[in-house]
């Protein structure tokens, strides 16, 4: 079976870049959801396979000087390249993201069960580990060179190490300290090696996703290769479009233990928890699902009737101001998802404000005032205008190089063009399946290959605790009302003394509830269950500051072990 080494492979000291905050205007947005935990990934990748194709959307993160910019990727077989787009990310990210909500109860009477966690079923699967061989060299390793928007890239046979190596630096690709050694486990016949640069004159604004598709039956990511620039307990979000659910084939599967998430803040600790739990895994090897279902989740999110308008008519805008007054008519800003609206800045992707900083860019005399990209652009006509006439100083210099036709048409072949063909690719495929990890370069010694198995039910994004106060019990107002926490998996914490309104603190527990092995057909088989380990360790709940006297705790604690370890039986 050939395996297709792909994915977010390596990208020098490799780095999330976020937006950075706007200094003037407000426009309508959507705001962050306080349920939503904030995490921030290293690597990002949306897989989708079909008749033997893997389609790869990779979003490239890097940090450091454009001159170093180097990326390196394994592949089983010679690539198709195309421009992707940041913005499939940010709302596919955005429509699957974990949320844990926190529904708040009044009654009287204080009953709950705490042997509800869920127990886990039984399944089973085989290993698969990607294989690496040696081959003889051959006079030149190229096969293809060639450019693609902002990148100068090349396919390289990977028969012989050192002939690529030595190509590459030749052709002044840059390579990092360290990849020497790690892409021995890729050199084979028949294999190949996509290298990518920057351009002559580009800056690292201008780095954008690519787009790779390529013969191969499964896709994988080539840890081992990028753990030459990686950090420790790096994030790796990996999204998978096809006909069901997906697996990590040769990873272990993890479902943590939401005992350990802070429901109060609405999970904010949820990477912690992620963190804690990969490392419970064998050989630190695990994923965890954050969502699988309907890929109906990004209809008319990315190209909806009359965005982007029209290449000529953007072409035909007389002025520097009526051009980007045209994006954002044609809603060329980062999309909401149709969230409730918020005022906060509207943002053009990262992609774009590096094209307009070229030909319209915001004057150094604004961006040494601390001013930004998007409040610039999201008010031209007035900085132009007004702004302009009353602070001439900040404009010593300033030119604009307006070349409505050829900016045009780079933004269509970057921007929209892009975002189009990522919304067919959802609409394309009906299952969506988001992972997520969390390893250490000292663990990225076996690369992962996912694979569906679509009998696998459902898995929701959204996830919910009840915390039940239970009123006129020992006080009258809600910080000192008792009060009990019920997870979504049947794990419950009294809090006898009040819950307060603080940050829940739940006892020393394992963060994965069980750690299984998945399939490509038939129901998950545990390997690891913590039920039980839970269940010793706090009875099914624990005690917050109790009101009743150390002997009478004691003795109702152990009652809710015995009935908990009881039902457990059943």
């Amino acid at each position: 079976m050939k395996i297709a080494l792909s994915a977010a492979a390596l990208a020098v000291a490799a780095t999330v870049t976020l937006w950075s905050a706007p200094v003037d205007a407000c426009g309508c947005f959507a705001p962050p959801d306080p349920t939503v935990p904030v995490v921030q990934a290293g690597e990002r990748i949306i897989f989708a396979t079909e008749n033997g194709e893997v389609t790869a959307h990779i979003q490239i993160s890097y940090d450091g000087p454009a001159a170093e910019f180097g990326w390196l990727l394994p592949l089983p077989s010679v690539p198709d390249l195309q421009l992707g787009s940041d913005e499939v990310f940010n709302v596919v990210t955005a429509q699957t993201q974990p949320k844990y909500r926190l529904n708040r109860v009044y009654e009287g009477n204080c009953t709950f069960d705490p042997s509800r966690i869920l127990r886990a079923a039984n399944a089973g699967a085989p290993e698969a580990d990607s294989g690496a061989a040696g081959g003889s060299g051959s006079a030149s390793p190229l096969v293809i060179q060639d450019s693609v928007g902002p990148y100068d890239y090349a396919v390289l046979k990977a028969d012989n190490k050192d002939e690529m190596l030595k190509w590459l630096n030749d052709n002044r690709y840059f390579i990092p300290v360290g990849t020497q050694d790690a892409v021995g486990p890729y050199i084979r016949p028949g294999a190949y090696f996509l290298a990518l640069k920057l351009k002559s004159g580009k800056s690292t604004g201008d780095l954008q996703p690519v787009v790779l598709r390529y013969q191969s039956d499964l896709p994988m990511i080539p840890l081992v290769l990028t753990s030459v620039a990686a950090k420790p307990d790096m994030g790796i979000q990996v999204w998978m479009l096809g006909e069901g659910r997906a697996i990590p084939r040769n990873y272990y599967h993890t479902v943590i233990n939401d005992a350990l998430i802070d429901w109060n803040t609405g999970g904010a600790n949820y990477n912690d928890v992620i963190i804690a739990a990969t490392k419970e895994a064998p050989d630190h090897h695990t994923f965890v699902t954050e969502y699988a279902g309907t890929s109906s989740i990004m209809d008319g999110l990315l190209d909806y009737p009359g965005r982007f308008g029209s290449e000529a008519e953007l072409a035909a805008m007389p002025d520097a101001v009526s051009f980007v007054e045209y994006l954002w008519a044609h809603n060329f800003q980062i999309q909401s998802q149709g969230q409730q609206a918020f005022f906060t800045q509207p943002a053009f992707p990262a992609t774009l404000d590096a094209i307009l900083g070229r030909y319209i860019p915001v004057p150094q005399g604004m961006l040494d005032q601390g001013y930004t990209a998007s409040g610039f652009y999201s008010n031209i006509r007035y900085f132009l205008g007004d702004f302009r006439a009353r602070n001439p100083q900040l404009f010593v210099n300033y030119s604009i190089d307006y070349r409505p036709a050829e900016m045009a048409q780079e933004i269509f072949e970057r921007v929209v063009t892009p975002a189009r063909e990522a919304s067919k690719l959802f609409a394309e495929h009906p299952y969506l399946t988001r992972l997520y990890t969390t390893i250490s370069p000292d663990d990225m010694n076996k690369d992962p290959v996912f694979s569906f198995n679509p009998s696998l039910p459902d898995w929701s994004n959204v996830h919910e605790a009840t915390l039940t106060y239970h009123c006129g019990s020992y006080a009258s107002d809600q910080t000192h009302t008792p009060a009990t926490l019920v997870t979504e998996s049947g794990y419950a914490q009294i809090f006898n003394g009040g819950f307060g309104g603080g940050t829940f603190q739940p006892p020393n527990l394992p963060a994965s509830l069980r750690v299984e092995i998945l399939r490509e057909e038939g129901a998950p088989e545990t390997i690891i269950n913590n039920v039980d380990v839970i269940l010793r360790k706090a009875g099914g709940c624990t005690t917050a500051g109790l009101e009743l006297s150390g002997a009478a705790a004691l003795v109702a604690l152990a009652g809710l072990v015995r009935s908990a370890r009881r039902r457990a039986k059943k």
